[in-house]
This record gives structure tokens, sequence and C-alpha cells, in this order.
């Protein structure tokens, strides 16, 4: 279980190959962690608060559609499920899945 206030450290995968001179890379950010938070929670925080240029797909938020698909800490899942207690130490990577990065 974990408690209110933990803080998170996620390494997401970037790049944009739109974008001249840009090279794949791994960022880090962080934020603090709130109760019942998913993924997609999270990922929705640091765009909205530390990296406005954060990009990922959702549809449905419920699990349903699974646009938001992407490899969790080395494991496909989707990002509206996946809570980040489940991560007990507070270490979470995410890459696109195979193929579509």
């Amino acid at each position: 279980m974990s408690e209110n206030g933990r803080r998170l450290k996620f390494e997401i995968f970037r790049y944009n190959p739109q974008k001249n001179g840009d090279a794949p890379r791994m960022e880090t950010y962080e934020v603090t962690e709130a109760p019942g938070m998913t993924i997609f929670i999270a990922l929705n925080e640091i765009r909205e608060q530390q990296e406005a240029s954060l990009q990922f797909d959702f549809v449905c938020r419920a699990g349903i559609c699974g646009s938001c698909g992407m490899v969790i800490n080395g494991k496909p899942d989707l990002a509206c499920r996946t809570l980040t207690s489940k991560f007990e130490n507070g270490q979470i990577t995410l890459l696109p899945c195979p193929g579509l990065s």
C-alpha cells in the first residue's frame, strides 16, 4: 500500500520525429502520488505542470479501448488501469508499445 505524498520518479521515452534534430531519449519527471493515482493521471499531471509537449494517447479512460497501452516497467499494460501504488519503489519507466514509436 502506498503512503500519501510519496514521490514517484518517471523515466519517459521522448522523441518527436517531426522536430528537426530531435533524438530518442529518456527524460525524468517526478510527481507526488495521490491515493488511487493511475499512470494516466500521473501523465496528465506531468503534462499540465511540467512538460506541455508530453504526448500520449487515450480515449475511454476505462480500460476498454486500449489506446493508452504502453510498456510500463517492461510489460505492456494500460495507463488508465495501472495504479502507481503497484510500484513499491516508486520508479516507473514508460516506453511506447513496439512498432508504435
